[in-house]
């Protein structure tokens, strides 16, 4: 097939590596399906032929509702569709049902494979089994040429509204280009279909390395764990969040990990404290972070944990390239944050309805990423942060990856998510919420960061049982924003005892409002560290108690600060009487 016009399309590829390998697993779902590439090849085509029979035509966009418990049937029907030279639109089920109707809207699928009919009504929805059944296994003379559409990946993008990112399959197989060789591998993992990470652990086995996915129908670290010592593979793939569950999990040494000799972290920023603590659990692997964005793939950036320098994300690799600019587009000197922008010799994406240039796809081949990050004078990368998630707290930018990097290494803290909620006079407060074992000190936490961190602080600490996530694991940051700020309208309820009414006044007085009620929040009504202060000052001057600024802003209304005003009163009379 050497020179052939198709000989980069995934259909060349899967029937080149059935003819290599034609036994040899391609795809496993633990415990309940084995895909060899013969069989995947074979399904593929009738899938395709079932396909044109019905109707679809190539370039006509296909939706594929997924999961990691279809694993295998996806992949099958994901390969079918290329194969008719039509173009896959994965959605992950455990996006929600409307997301999957937001993608159907969006993307002008002509029908839905293996959807769910309530989700859909008013879809055309095909059975997989039906269309294997009714097509032949033969390949089709014709396929698709290398810069066809292959796929249309749908993600919030740089601006938050929902696009679709298409990727052509030249794009789709363009790591694949220089395998390395060596012995098989195996890449266990539980990470959706349809995301970015998760199509390029479906491509992965298409290279000419020998290699299979281990794919676990759902996640829990101790199901992660039991099926490393089982599935003996390679490679464990983990998002943050997995990760953070591995390393907390009881127990979790003594499972037989020695067959992992790579563990690579993808999708969303980790700490070095997790990294740190992934080290420690898997002893015999390299520690990998990979970094890129649905609108960048396969251009990344992906180093071993380098523990003098932590936070790093490394160097390029061979054939990638980073640079940071400012807003006009200029290139920055080291150590000056600015705009992260990718590119390297793999083909461009592009939105969908997009030709050209655009603000994203640059036209010199640099692809903007959407955050904020600085390369040092020896050529390491550092993300700052998410460019949404930085922290405008009075003037100050604070990156919230930074500040969450130190709560992490803080006894007891097992995750950290910090983000800004809307202020009336710094435009936003730092807030963090904080999974935590039993027994967190945390005054102790708050002395920690404030310390290290000095007015890139959280103005407040709240302690969670878990985090908003999206259905890939990540902390969903619009959400806890959200619930961070979701506070009540101001409250009716007036102060009763005598000192919510002395305190009542005080707030009035430094906030310049007409009343306090019981239930208000000082930080909501537009207090900051400095009325803090003023605040604390007076107090204890004219009561003659001893009140700290962290009393105030961590009490989260004024009944709430009168109880720790009067609790400091208790104190210093046992004080006394001692």
């Amino acid at each position: 097939m050497e020179g052939n016009r198709t000989e980069w399309t995934v259909p060349a590829q899967l029937r080149r590596r059935a003819e290599e390998r034609p036994d040899d697993i391609a795809h496993r779902l633990v415990d309940v399906d084995d895909l060899s590439f013969g069989r995947w090849d074979r399904e593929s085509n009738a899938a395709a032929r079932g396909l044109l029979a019905r109707g679809v035509r190539p370039g006509d966009r296909v939706l594929l509702p997924c999961s990691t418990s279809d694993w295998t049937r996806y992949a099958v029907a994901w390969a079918g569709v290329l194969a008719a030279g039509a173009v896959a639109v994965p959605v992950s089920r455990s996006a929600g049902r409307d997301a999957v109707r937001a993608v159907w809207a969006a993307s002008g699928a002509v029908c839905v494979v293996g959807g769910d009919l309530a989700s859909l009504p008013d879809a055309r929805h095909l059975s997989l089994a039906d269309l294997l059944a009714a097509g032949s296994p033969e390949p089709l003379p014709d396929g698709p040429a290398p810069g066809d559409d292959a796929e249309i990946i749908y993600t919030s993008g740089t601006t938050g509204v929902p696009k679709g990112v298409v990727a052509s399959h030249e794009n789709v197989l363009h790591p694949l280009r220089s395998p390395h060789p060596g012995p098989t591998r195996t890449a266990l993992h539980a990470l959706p279909p349809g995301t970015t990470v998760g199509q390029g652990l479906l491509v992965q086995p298409l290279s000419a390395r020998p290699h299979r996915t281990a794919t676990l129908g759902g996640f829990t670290a101790d199901g992660m764990l039991a099926a490393i010592g089982r599935q003996r593979p390679t490679d464990v793939v983990l998002v943050p969040a997995m990760a953070i569950a591995l390393v907390t999990a009881r127990g979790a040494a003594e499972h037989d990990l020695s067959s992992v000799r790579q563990v690579r972290t993808t999708s969303a920023p980790i700490h070095p404290a997790t990294l740190e603590a992934l080290a420690a659990l898997f002893p015999a692997a390299r520690i990998r972070n990979v970094y890129s964005t649905t609108e960048c793939w396969p251009r990344r950036l992906a180093t071993d944990f380098d523990r003098d320098r932590p936070g790093s994300l490394g160097r390029p690799s061979a054939g990638a390239q980073v640079r940071i600019v400012d807003p006009d587009g200029v290139e920055l000197p080291p150590g000056i944050p600015g705009d992260v922008q990718l590119r390297s010799d793999a083909p461009q994406r592009r939105y969908d309805g997009e030709t050209g240039a655009s603000a994203v796809f640059l036209r010199d081949g640099w692809t903007r990423t959407g955050d904020v990050g600085m390369v040092d004078a020896d050529g390491y990368f550092f993300l700052v942060d998410r460019n949404p998630d930085l922290v405008n707290t009075g003037g100050l930018n604070v990156s919230t990856l930074d500040v969450e990097a130190t709560m992490m290494d803080f006894p007891g803290v097992v995750e950290a998510a910090v983000c800004g909620v809307p202020h009336p006079v710094l435009t936003e407060c730092v807030v963090a919420a904080v999974r935590a074992e039993t027994g967190l000190d945390l005054d102790g936490l708050r002395e920690y960061v404030r310390d290290r961190k000095g007015p890139a602080a959280p103005h407040r600490i709240v302690i969670v049982d878990d985090l908003p996530r999206t259905f890939l694991g990540k902390t969903d940051k619009k959400r806890l924003r959200e619930q961070l700020a979701g506070q009540p309208d101001r409250g009716n309820d007036p102060p009763r005892t005598p000192t919510e009414i002395y305190l009542a006044g005080l707030w009035a007085e430094a906030l310049d409002l007409d009343r306090v009620a019981a239930t208000d929040d000082f930080l909501r009504l537009g207090g900051s560290s400095l009325t803090a202060m003023e605040v604390t000052s007076r107090a204890t001057e004219e009561l003659g108690r001893e009140i700290t600024v962290r009393d105030l802003l961590d009490a989260t209304s004024l009944r709430a600060f009168a109880v720790r005003v009067d609790a400091a009163a208790a104190r210093e009379a046992v004080g006394r009487r001692d």
